[in-house]
């Protein structure tokens, strides 16, 4: 009985099921991602640098975290990680750590894959980028789509992380709900103020 309930409870929410297997999708490319970041520390004692934005929707400094000025990164209109600035994509991709980056399954200004790297010497109020210092810490994430609380759409983030100094919720690759206090209405989970 429990089966056939199973069954048709999948037959009638397909889209749920859908949603699911993208987020499945999106865990292992945060992982792979991840796993080659820390490779690439290994060997260079530091992590790939960044500009603005870089996403699996392109890269620019035309572009900027959300609670800084300029647009912000769910703008971006790529369908890649190339665009103005392609850090991530040389060191990852063009130095064999990896075949390629992958990209969101859906890939638009909702769900889309996010790096952000800090330096752990800068100020972290006003911001830990390090374009121009060495990056010691990463934080590589992706917006989930399932989620079984409607309140929480679009605040679940699968993320990967050693970047202890700023989080609540720990270090590791797992699933964190972004601060409500801070971002309620916001789509967009790429400000370094929220990176949980």
């Amino acid at each position: 009985m429990g089966i056939l309930a199973a069954a048709i409870m999948i037959a009638i929410n397909p889209g749920k099921r859908s949603a699911q297997a993208r987020d499945a999708i999106r865990k292992q490319h945060i992982n792979s991602i991840a796993n080659a970041l820390v490779s690439y520390y290994t060997l260079y004692g530091h992590y790939p640098n960044e500009l603005r934005c870089d996403t699996s929707r392109g890269s620019s400094v035309g572009f900027y975290e959300v609670g800084t000025s300029g647009h912000d990164c769910s703008s971006m209109s790529g369908n890649d990680w190339q665009a103005y600035s392609q850090s991530i994509l040389e060191q990852l991709v063009n130095e064999g750590f990896l075949k390629r980056l992958p990209v969101d399954p859906l890939n638009d200004s909702h769900f889309y894959y996010k790096y952000e790297p800090s330096a752990q010497d800068l100020n972290p109020i006003s911001g830990r980028y390090c374009s121009l210092v060495p990056c010691d810490r990463y934080w590589i994430g992706a917006r989930l789509e399932s989620v079984d609380d409607p309140s929480k759409q679009y605040r679940i983030v699968f993320r990967c992380t050693d970047d202890s100094d700023w989080l609540l919720q720990g270090t590791g690759c797992k699933e964190v709900e972004f601060p409500e206090a801070l971002w309620p209405q916001s789509l967009s989970f790429d400000t370094s103020l929220t990176k949980f």
